[in-house]
């Protein structure tokens, strides 16, 4: 058996040192060995890469395609000139969503698994083609209630299109708060948070988790972990049936000491095949690094994903490209630069990338500017995308190339398993059967220990957060942990009733904001307990209670310090702004009067972007509705005739001060500053699916929106 890999075999092949035959012969000793069958795959999606090469050897190399499992590729590479065999095998893995769709094997496996009854836990490369399963079992109608758990709003989108797009007619497709169950037939795409918070999720006949590693403790946001685990405690205790997706790992413990039955399938399946280039550049050698990124831009003309550790780093990028020229792309997109510009700055990072013809994406930017990004680079209306791990981590791309600029994710390395994910997005089946991918500085060594994904859920133990016991179905708690729920209890002043309302916060920090909720008087209480618009005293005090509960996300944009004023302004700002678009406006036009050079103005704006997204939208509105019920408990347990409600404050940080439908239509991609000139008292009480209808037929009738306006609304309705 050959010793050297598939791509080297394949460049012999093509300098005349090896046969075609003899290539294909390894093909065939590899795919007869169970523990070398990846690779003999990857030797046959080479050979398909370069067919011209094996023409006449087609025969084999069709027999070898099939010996792969890789049968979409028979009917795509392989005419029949009658019925055969090989025809029938094709017919027997299409895909009931669509006859010109066929499974590979291992999707073929996967889908007769669920649909006889079984839950599977299924760890696979990026390009194993995880979603069709999904779009399939919906399409078998052995399912009425589905709920497609995703890890960001982002995704629930993208999922919610191809859903719509495929199912619409057949099931209601619930993605928002506001949204109530209206048919037999339903598909709710949900994040964990928004599972926690829905109150009619029962009699499930299957729920699919996607990118289930994320149930593990990792160096990120560990209340999204609670949130997520407290999610699929809820959904097991009414769902029939589980289907749990993620990259590969080798192994899953927990969830046998939840009484599940299920089956684990780690499958390194393999779509196409990546050739690695590895540069070794130190990361500060940050000239080396531009360098190489230009070579790499200059030599290879597919789609290319640039991977970037952070939002600084993307504008060093761009800072580097300003030196291409400007391009004179379509109207659409000059008129889309134009824009941006006049809203956002043309100093701005985001501006400045799209002005020559690339586009940028992550975790702050507006939610229609993100899947604008998507939609230019999927549609190869740019060939360039600038990223961070926001997009690498599921939203669906078609990408020939991948960068990886730097070898971390903020300030953390990069580690073997989340350099995979990153490199799993080069290739697509179908479209790309080679992907390239550029490691600029050092690859992270392979861990020599097994990559296992730890369900907390399943591993309770004296160290389980309370938060997460109390958010717990009673059904998953282990005697260790009603005791320490017990214990609490007993000794604590905050009802764990309030713990498991607001399980995203550890119970120290409810804990001692309860205290300083008890330290205020009563003067302050009723101040609070006022539905106005907060004056300067209560306005103090909300900044001062969302220091304490939310002093992680605020240290890192340094508005933590109790000396600091930054929040607390802007938090007025906000409130009193006459609408979303006007305090951007407001701040842009400070940042470009009060900053010199085109870095400080793009970081600036970056920075208010991260205001808006992390803080006002998320961080804001959970530690108010934590303040209203802190106050209110204390309120009752002192026989304080004063009640707080802070919905209001909520509601016009949570929906950027629009009406609550119209943030849905956010989420699906339409910019706030359209939706803010449809707004009207009349469209405000429509349904979702009511207003999207209404939109999508009538929105070219109003005045006031301008070609850009049409864009957003097309591209999120269509």
């Amino acid at each position: 058996m050959l010793e050297r890999n598939a791509k080297d075999c394949l460049e012999s092949v093509r300098g005349g040192l090896l046969t075609p035959f003899k290539y294909l012969k390894s093909a065939n000793e590899y795919l007869s060995s169970p523990i070398h069958k990846s690779i003999g795959r990857e030797f046959v999606i080479r050979a398909l890469n370069d067919f011209e090469k094996f023409e006449k050897q087609s025969d084999i190399l069709r027999s070898l395609v099939r010996k792969a499992g890789l049968y979409p590729y028979l009917k795509k590479y392989f005419s029949f000139s009658e019925m055969s065999e090989l025809d029938l095998l094709v017919s027997l893995h299409q895909s009931e969503v669509d006859p010109n769709f066929v499974f590979h094997s291992m999707q073929s496996r996967i889908y007769n698994l669920l649909t006889s009854g079984r839950n599977v836990v299924l760890s696979a490369p990026t390009s194993m083609g995880k979603s069709a399963i999904v779009d399939s079992l919906i399409a078998s109608n052995k399912f009425s209630t589905v709920v497609i758990v995703v890890p960001t709003i982002a995704l629930i989108d993208e999922t919610r299109r191809r859903i719509q797009n495929s199912f619409g007619h057949a099931f209601q497709i619930i993605h928002h708060g506001s949204q109530e169950k209206r048919k037999m037939n339903a598909i709710y795409v949900l994040t964990q948070e928004r599972v926690n918070e829905r109150k009619d999720l029962r009699n499930i006949d299957l729920f699919i988790l996607d990118e289930f590693y994320k149930l593990a403790y990792s160096k990120e946001d560990r209340s999204r972990v609670i949130a997520l685990n407290i999610a699929l405690s809820r959904l097991l205790s009414v769902s029939k049936q589980f289907y749990m997706i993620g990259p590969y790992i080798d192994g899953f413990r927990g969830m046998e000491n939840l009484e599940k039955e299920y089956i684990f399938i780690p499958s390194e399946f393999n779509t196409v095949a990546l050739n690695v280039h590895e540069y070794n550049i130190n990361p500060n050698n940050i000239e080396a690094k531009n360098k190489s990124l230009n070579n790499i831009m200059r030599d290879h003309q597919g789609q290319t994903i640039i991977y970037c550790k952070s939002q600084k780093s993307i504008d060093q990028v761009v800072t580097f490209l300003d030196r291409l020229p400007i391009t004179s792309g379509s109207p659409e997109l000059e008129a889309y630069n134009a824009w941006l510009n006049k809203l956002y700055g043309r100093d701005w990072c985001y501006s400045r990338a799209l002005a020559r013809g690339i586009a940028v994406h992550h975790g702050t930017l507006p939610r229609a500017l993100q899947q604008k990004s998507v939609e230019l680079f999927n549609s190869k209306k740019v060939k360039y995308l600038i990223c961070t791990s926001t997009l690498i981590e599921g939203v669906n791309t078609a990408a020939e190339n991948v960068v990886i600029y730097d070898n971390k994710r903020s300030t953390t390395s990069l580690d073997d398993f989340t350099r995979k994910n990153i490199s799993g997005r080069a290739g697509r089946m179908n479209q790309y059967l080679v992907g390239n991918v550029y490691c600029l500085e050092g690859v992270p060594s392979k861990s020599p220990t097994a990559n296992i994904v730890d369900l907390p859920l399943g591993q309770q133990d004296i160290d389980t957060p309370l938060n997460l016991i109390a958010g717990m179905q009673s059904e998953h708690l282990t005697e260790m942990s009603k005791e320490s729920l017990s214990r609490y209890t007993s000794s604590s002043d905050v009802p764990v009733e309030l713990i498991r309302n607001h399980a995203s916060y550890d119970i120290t920090t409810i804990e001692d904001a309860f205290k300083w909720v008890c330290g205020l008087g009563i003067i302050e209480l009723k101040a609070l307990s006022t539905k106005k618009n907060p004056n300067s005293r209560v306005l103090d005090l909300l900044t001062q209670f969302i220091k304490i509960v939310e002093y992680g996300a605020l240290q890192r944009l340094s508005y933590h310090y109790l000396d600091n004023q930054e929040l607390r302004n802007r938090l007025a700002w906000y409130i009193y702004a006459p609408s979303h678009t006007q305090y951007i406006k407001e701040r842009i036009d400070y940042i470009y009067q009060s900053r010199d050079g085109l870095d400080l103005r793009s970081e600036a704006t970056d920075k208010e972007l991260k205001v808006v997204r992390n803080i006002f939208k998320h961080s804001v509105p959970r530690a108010l509705m934590l303040f209203q019920d802190l106050i209110n408990y204390r309120a009752e347990n002192f026989e304080l005739e004063l009640k707080a409600d802070f919905g209001y404050l909520v509601h016009i940080f949570e929906n950027s001060h629009l009406p609550s439908i119209f943030s849905a239509m956010e989420e699906m991609g339409i910019a706030v500053e359209t939706l803010e000139k449809l707004v009207s008292e009349r469209l405000s009480e429509c349904s979702i699916e009511v207003l999207s209808r209404y939109l999508r037929i009538n929105y070219k009738r109003f005045d006031n929106l301008n070609p850009i306006d049409h864009m957003f609304i097309r591209l999120a309705l269509s």
